[in-house]
């Protein structure tokens, strides 16, 4: 089963690829394939879109179900498909009380635009908590996540091959001198896409910007990309501000918006789920980041590691 093309991004726990955590001191580690060198200078960015939306179309040969946000991502993804001829069948999630009416909506606007079917999932996220149900399908996915549980038992339901997303996540290590960026695949949070479609039998992409490598390192290799890691002082943790940005830059016709998931007017409820859920479930002693240094991404990509 492809989790990127011809699985190019692995995890290993302890040696295991897409294995479960056991015990706290088991290690978690992130593998990348490398790139194509010809098609790597005849291609660029916005062309690999096309070539990955194809790809996944090519890898699952089946229908897809699309789930839309309401953010850019999503929207990008929704776009590369269109754009190759492929109208996957939509979905957006709704929480009980219009907690992220405007996330629906955007999603609704989009579909109107693209002629896409959506079809929007009533969900009462607190429900989903406080009956335990998110804890038994988080401990059974090792996933600590809330929005993703939603996700991912949404796609159950369906039973379709699935695409979430994702994002390219740069996060900054300041416990190191100098600070280093990482590239993150977090191991209770993206990781657990991987093992919910191996526990499920249910194709899942949630990393559609890593899906092959020559996409990830068209991202990486932006000159806004290599002036946010190699800036010493521009006060940035993440590259979560920066994104939408870069990525309008990028793909000039997608919306201007907020980065907003629909979680805001929740407030403490979604620090109360992660704790929750985080308390339930093996956590590990490492005290790394959950990913690549930058420049060891790099190399890796184009073969040097």
């Amino acid at each position: 089963m492809y989790f990127t093309h011809q699985n190019h991004l692995k995890y290993s726990i302890d040696g295991v690829e897409f294995g479960y955590r056991t015990s706290p001191i088991q290690r978690y580690k992130i593998f990348l394939g490398s790139i194509d060198k010809d098609h790597y200078k005849k291609s660029n960015y916005k062309q690999e879109l096309h070539r990955t939306a194809d790809l996944i179309y090519q890898d699952y040969k089946s229908d897809i179900a699309l789930f839309l946000s309401g953010g850019t991502d999503s929207e990008i993804v929704a776009r590369n498909f269109v754009d190759i001829g492929i109208k996957p069948k939509c979905f957006v999630i709704k929480f009980k009380d219009d907690y992220n009416i405007f996330d629906v909506n955007e999603a609704i606007d989009l579909a109107t635009e693209l002629d896409l079917e959506l079809n929007i999932i009533d969900f009462d996220v607190k429900d989903f908590l406080y009956s335990g149900e998110a804890s038994e399908f988080g401990r059974e996915l090792q996933c600590t996540q809330i929005t993703y549980l939603m996700v991912y038992h949404s796609i159950k339901k369906i039973g379709m091959p699935a695409v979430m997303g994702g994002e390219v996540f740069l996060k900054r290590n300041i416990n190191t001198d100098p600070s280093t960026w990482f590239y993150c695949i977090r191991e209770n949070e993206d990781a657990s896409a991987m093992r919910f479609s191996l526990k499920f039998g249910i194709p899942l992409v949630n990393e559609y910007f890593s899906y092959t490598p020559e996409l990830l390192l068209y991202y990486l290799e932006d000159p806004d990309i290599v002036n946010l890691v190699s800036t010493k002082y521009n006060y940035k943790l993440s590259s979560v501000s920066s994104k939408n940005t870069i990525l309008k830059k990028l793909v000039p016709e997608i919306r201007v918006r907020k980065k907003t998931h629909g979680f805001e007017k929740l407030l403490g409820f979604n620090f109360e789920a992660y704790r929750q859920l985080t308390y339930e479930q093996i956590m590990r002693l490492e005290s790394n980041v959950d990913g690549i240094e930058f420049n060891k991404v790099i190399n890796m990509l184009k073969g040097n590691e």
